[in-house]
């Protein structure tokens, strides 16, 4: 019989979580299959409990859905042309842009029948050690939906009203094993540190219409840590900075 949990006891799962601190990809789409590889691995049994810090180059990331707009292959070329080279993702939602400035977190890990973790449980999970983090800097990040923004969702996380982070989740059903797991987790978050948030969904919008959708999202609803905080550093150092704090809170989490 599963036994009531607290989110916070994700962090204390029985084996060991390790923290994986990537380098800037040169390689989208190598890195947003690694997290679909990470969670194969953990949904089996063959790797524990696992969170990841990564970043890419430049790209738009669109739903498999969303290659089934009319004119979606016209709108590959006219954004690839523009430096937005579009990369297709498994997961459900809208597109988002993503580049270095961009920090990306998942949270990796598995559920059995004596452990077990509701949706809801995971996104506090993957936003906890990001609100501390902002916190660090005085900045406030509240849970809730932006309307108006791109993959919208309840675990935003907002500032002021503004949105910097947007979260998505997957979940992978485990084949037969012998550590009786049922099925692995992956919650992902997308954290806007060094990013010009306008510019950003003009793109998403520039995509939608390009490829025959009437959808459009609005640029005001969302904002970078870097437009909220006195950022006196060179490019990459505060998400350098922000890498080594969200790294740190997690830390202390696993260790608590």
């Amino acid at each position: 019989m599963a036994t009531d949990t607290s989110f916070l006891d994700i962090f204390t799962l029985p084996e060991r979580w390790r923290l994986i601190n990537e380098p800037l990809s040169d390689d989208p789409r190598q890195a947003l299959t690694r997290d679909t590889e990470l969670l194969r691995e953990v949904s089996s049994g063959k790797r524990g409990a696992t969170a990841r810090l990564w970043e890419v180059p430049q790209c738009l990331v669109v739903t498999r859905k969303e290659t089934r707009f009319p004119y979606y292959q016209q709108a590959v070329e006219i954004l690839s042309d523009s430096g937005w080279p579009i990369i297709v993702r498994d997961s459900g939602g809208t597109s988002v842009p993503l580049h270095p400035g961009i920090l990306n977190f998942s949270l990796i890990f598995p559920q059995t029948s004596s452990c077990s973790f509701n949706l809801d449980d995971a996104y506090m999970a993957l936003c906890t050690p990001i609100r501390h983090a902002l916190s660090r800097l005085d900045l406030n990040a509240e849970y809730g939906e932006t309307p108006g923004s791109y993959c919208d969702g309840r675990y935003n996380l907002n500032v002021g009203g503004l949105k910097i982070t947007g979260t998505a989740q997957r979940v992978m059903l485990s084949t037969s094993n012998k550590k009786g797991i049922k099925q692995g987790v992956l919650a992902q978050a997308m954290l806007m540190v060094e990013a010009d948030a306008k510019s950003g969904t003009d793109w998403v919008n520039r995509f939608y219409q390009e490829a025959g959708s009437e959808r459009r999202f609005d640029p005001a609803v969302a904002t970078s840590i870097d437009a909220l905080v006195d950022n006196q550093l060179s490019a990459g150092e505060l998400t350098i900075q922000i890498r080594k704090l969200i790294a740190e809170e997690f830390s202390q989490l696993i260790n608590a």
